[in-house]
Parts: structure tokens; sequence; C-alpha cells
């Protein structure tokens, strides 16, 4: 709700109060490991001595303390479980470089988005946990559902992958997860790993009986339970960099799909945080190298690698390619919206092949006629207006390319393994358009079971038992509707938050860019207005449900009684993690 009270001149010393506030804030420079000094900078008077149980009594002993602060927001924060916190801090850039922008923890069920479409972004567990599937006959044990008395993320799956191949990786902050090996294994000759965008648990347990082939695959191999993304923001570009690099994104870079770069904002693999096509800049935020980028040059670039991917936020799967001193030009096939196959030649490879692959239309046909009827229409829509990405078609043609390359390019025909990764984008797609509790959800689940099915086929009669391992995964589950959450106002919010603080009449504005879970803040505006990080956090800690209604609309009726509760479970600046961190895992 916009606020129409004109604000008072500041006092002398409210004035002084003030300047002192801001000195605090630097223009944020480049950080180049998470190992890097964070000290807390909050303010003196932000904290108290914390009380902590010895015994079941209370003390206050001066060696055990940990900061409480006072501050009510900085309060709601240490007050988040310490997995959430842990996930932020792993998923924020280090230092000084995003010091002072501000962390959104929406309060669930309520997210940033609209009333048809919900993002898919944060620390919450249904966007956290996440399938992860080895399956590979003689090489993984048959143990399906299989616990581990500890935390598993899909950091820990390069790693993994390594240990398998008896390679080297260095030290990452994922680990291994050897119990999903059976006894006295060889190392593959090939290593296939598929993502399913958007394919987290909360989707897949929605339509249990739409992927029947992925469940015998559960059932002959390992499935780990519980395994969690590990990092917020659950977003494809950092999630999946997470899965081939073994660290979080603190350490690799590629902290969302607006990351800040120096003093710009930038996509995680273009400068255009918006652009999913090519060119790309593989180096740009990417700050790590995958175990695809490692292996290749530790085998004196012997070693195939490839990727299959809609767009280019998945790259870092595949790695940096040719843009390394010591690195080839790997195979990555970029989709288009069109469908069709591209890549940036720079520092990549396509293979001529990939520019005839047929079916396309028979893959729109078959759908079409899945309800019965050949009419033009799949679930109702007019399928000659919709993109393939967003329908079953999608994962046929990804699939078929996958199984083509494997074929054209002699993937695992020699005793150094190779590496292929694979992309089902169509499940992100179509949750974000009609949401994962949609009829077209469970239509492309089956659609990705079934290029599981087309895979596995190709894997037994071209490579065999022992030597392959196809590991299964997602990037984060989705957001449902119909959880009585409200869709925060994204718009309303940042004109709110420029009519309480920004002052000063020019064209620029206190917030550059912002994404579901974060406020990327303009240094110098703030300046200029006199505003702190810590101001804007403590405003947005207070928001409602009432005070994000555009003037002249009202709420639905469900939410007539419930106007005045709080939108965020926590805000603050980035500043501040270290001091969270701290509070929260003291509970």
């Amino acid at each position: 709700m916009r606020r129409r009270d004109p604000l008072l001149p500041f006092a002398p010393m409210a004035l002084a109060a003030v300047v002192g506030a801001v000195l605090l804030l630097t223009r944020p420079s480049a950080v180049d490991s998470v190992r890097a000094s964070r000290q807390p900078q909050a303010r003196p008077d932000d904290t108290q001595p914390a009380s902590v149980v010895v015994k079941g009594r209370r003390s206050t002993r001066q060696a055990a303390q940990v900061p409480i602060p006072k501050k009510r927001y900085l309060r709601d924060a240490c007050k988040l479980p310490p997995r959430w916190i842990r996930y932020i801090d792993r998923g924020w850039a280090p230092g000084p470089i995003r010091s002072s922008d501000i962390v959104l923890v929406p309060r669930p069920p309520s997210y940033v988005g609209t009333f048809t479409n919900t993002s898919h972004s944060g620390p919450y567990d249904f966007l956290q946990r996440v399938p992860l599937v080895f399956y590979g006959p003689g090489l993984v044990a048959p143990q399906g559902q299989l616990s581990i008395d500890r935390e598993v993320t899909l950091a820990d799956l390069a790693p993994t992958h390594a240990a398998m191949l008896g390679f080297d990786f260095g030290e990452r902050q994922g680990k291994p997860i050897p119990e999903v090996l059976a006894d006295a294994a060889e190392p593959p000759r090939l290593l296939v790993t598929v993502s399913i965008d958007g394919g987290g648990w909360n989707v897949l347990n929605r339509r249990p009986h739409s992927w029947p082939y992925l469940a015998r695959m559960i059932e002959q191999g390992s499935s780990i339970k519980k395994a969690v993304v590990g990092s917020s923001p659950s977003i494809t570009p950092a999630i999946h960099a997470n899965m081939s690099t073994g660290y979080f994104p603190q350490v690799h870079g590629v902290t969302g799909i607006a990351i800040r770069n120096k003093h710009t904002i930038v996509g995680a693999f273009s400068r255009d945080g918006n652009y999913s096509g090519v060119p790309v800049e593989p180096r740009l935020n990417l700050r790590s190298e995958t175990l695809a980028d490692k292996w290749d040059a530790a085998n004196g670039n012997r070693a195939k690698a490839a990727l299959v991917a809609s767009g280019n936020y998945p790259l870092g799967l595949l790695g940096h390619g040719a843009s390394l001193r010591k690195g080839d030009k790997d195979i990555a096939l970029i989709g288009e919206p069109s469908g069709d196959w591209t890549t940036d030649r720079r520092f990549y490879s396509m293979p001529r092949w990939a520019a005839t692959i047929t079916g396309r239309n028979r893959d729109r046909v078959r759908m079409d006629r899945a309800d019965g009827a050949a009419d033009g229409r799949w679930r109702g829509h007019d399928v000659s207006t919709i993109q393939a990405g967003y329908t079953p078609a999608d994962a046929a043609l990804v699939a078929r390319t996958a199984t083509t390359l494997l074929d054209e390019e002699g993937f695992g025909k020699d005793s150094i393994a190779d590496l292929l990764y694979v992309h089902f984008k169509s499940p992100d797609h179509v949750g974000h358009r009609w949401n994962m509790n949609s009829k077209e959800m469970g239509d492309v689940l089956t659609s990705v079971d079934d290029g599981l099915k087309t895979l596995v086929t190709w894997l037994d009669a071209n490579i065999g038992y022992g030597g392959y391992l196809l590991t299964v995964t997602a990037d984060h589950g989705q957001t449902p509707l119909g959880q009585k959450g409200w869709a925060i106002d994204r718009a309303e919010l940042l004109d709110d938050v420029r009519e309480r603080f920004d002052r000063v009449d020019d064209d620029l504005g206190l917030i550059e860019q912002s994404s579901a879970t974060s406020l990327f803040l303009s240094i110098e505006e703030m300046r200029a207005n006199g505003v702190s990080p810590e101001e804007i956090s403590s405003f947005l800690s207070r928001y409602r449900i009432g005070d994000n209604l555009p003037d002249g609309v009202s709420a639905p009726p469900a939410f007539d009684n419930r106007l005045n509760r709080r939108l965020f479970s926590a805000v603050f600046p980035g500043r501040s993690l270290p001091l969270i961190t701290r509070c929260a895992e003291a509970g």
C-alpha cells in the first residue's frame, strides 16, 4: 500500500547519526574465496551477551558469548531454522561484494510472484528436497531407498562421481557418497547425469503414477533419502554449478540468475541476466573448475564431455570448455526456444548432425493424439501456439538428441570415462505457466520418464553391465498454488520502498534489481538519500499483506481477515549473515 504521508526533515543530530551509519556502505569488490575473513559488521548496540545452557542452567560466561541482536528484524532472522540460515549462507556471495544487498525470506506459504506464477527460490524443505538416484547394474548397489546419517546435498554429486572414477578431485565442500557403490565395482566408462528442472520430491509425489520407470530405477539402484539442494536461492544456474563443482555458490560464484559482478549486475553466464541463449561467458562468474573441466585436463583432453540443455542456465554442469587455458571445446548443445540446437563456438563445439535431428513434428503429433483425438490440441491448448519446451514433446527431443550424441561421438567406447549431462527443462516451464498441481505437469513428467527409459535402453544395449552410471536428480522443487499463500507483488513492494526512503528527485532508484530472495541496492543512491540497508530491512520486516495491495485493488476474499499478517519471516542485510549464522546455530 503506497504511503502518502510526507517525511519530516531530519534534525541535525539525526542526520549526523545517519551519516555515521552510511559510512559503513562501501563499493562492492570481488571476493575470491569464502575462506576470507567474514567478521560481522553489526553496529555496537545491535547485540547483547547471550545466555547459553550449561548442564541445564543458563549462564552468561564471557567465553561462551553469542551475539543476540536487539533489533527486531535481526532477532527474527536468528529465529529461522538453522538449516535455512545454513542454506542461505552457502548461497550468498561472501565479503563486501553484497554486504549492502538485502536477503528476503518470505513467510511460507507466501512467495514473491503472482497468483498464477509462483517462484521456487528459498531455503524451505519443499523446495530443497530433491531426488538423488544412482543407477548402474553391476556398479551401483541395488538398495532402493537409502538412508544416510548425515546431510547429503547436490554438492556431493561431483565428489561421488570423482570417487567412482578413482580421481583426485581435491578438497570440496561436498563429500563422496561411498554407500551407493557395489562391492569391488570397477570405474565406469560412462557417467550420465540427468537433471529434471523443477523435479523436486514435492512435484514428483504430487503425480506418483507419472514416473513408473524412475520408480523402477530407484528400486534397482540407490536413492538417497532426504537429499537436499543444499543452498538458497534454489534456482537453475546456482544449483547446477553445485552439482558439477562440489562447492556451493559462496565459493563457485554462480549465486543466482542475476549476480552482482564487481560494480554491475549481470547474468550467470551472460551480461544480461534475462538472456538464456548464446553467446555466453563461461568465466564471468563460475570461479571453480567442474569435474568435467578437471577430468578432461587430467586425461590430456582425451575424455569426452558434453551437455544437452535448454538455454545457458545449466551451463555450469559442463564447465568452462576452451575458455580455460588447458581446456578444449567440449560439446555443448544449448536449446533455443524454437527447439533448435546452438552453441558458442568460441568455447564449445556442436557437431553437424545436431542440426539435422528429426522427429519434432512426430513428437507433436503423438502429443496431440495422447488425449484420443487428433485435433491439434493438448489439454485444451492449441499446440501450434505453444513452444515445444512447455509440452511433453520437449523431453522426447532431448532424449533423442542425447542418445544420438552418445552414438555419433562414441561415448563410453574406450578406457577413459566420458561425461554426459542431460537437462530436462519442461517440468519447470510447466510449473511456471500452469503450476505443479496441473494435469499438464503429469503429462510432462511422464514424457521425462519416457526419456529416462530411452537413455537406459541405449546404455544397456551399447555400454552394458558394469560400464555406466546414470544419476538422476533435480535442481529444486516447486511452490504449489492453493496453499493460502500471498503472492507478493514485487513491483508494489519496490514502489513502497521508493516512497518511504527515496527522497532525492532523480531518475535513479534505491533498488537496482530484485529477485524472489534478495534486493540489489544502489550504494550511490543510498548515500544520496542518507539511507542504510538496516533501515530498509527493518521497514520490510514489518511489511504486511495489506501493505502490498496497490492503490484501488482489493484483496481476494480469502485474505480479508489476514491483511495484518507479516509477509516475511526475515529481512536483513547480507553483511549481517555472519552474526545471524552464529546466533541461529546457538539456538
